[in-house]
């Protein structure tokens, strides 16, 4: 039998819920979207014309990119450039 001060189910052993601290909140990156949507909508369309903005788009994405400050899973610019 185990003792009574091990006892999981007491009350005095009760401990307070704390939660994580939050994530920062990241400015969103409107012109790597802008170039991601722009690129969806030359590949439905099959503009070969509308694909130079979405190349200046992607470059610019990728000269203004901060690695350092990015959260694991967050997309890269590259994948507008591939």
């Amino acid at each position: 039998m185990s003792s009574s001060n091990n006892d999981p189910r007491d009350s005095s052993r009760e401990t307070r819920l704390t939660l994580p601290k939050p994530w920062k909140a990241e400015s969103v990156d409107a012109v790597g979207s802008l170039g991601m949507f722009f690129a969806g909508m030359v590949m439905v369309t099959r503009n070969r014309y509308a694909a130079w903005p979405v190349l200046i788009l992607a470059i610019n994405g990728v000269l203004n990119q901060h690695p350092l400050r990015a959260k694991e899973g967050g997309s890269a610019p590259w994948a507008t450039l591939m």
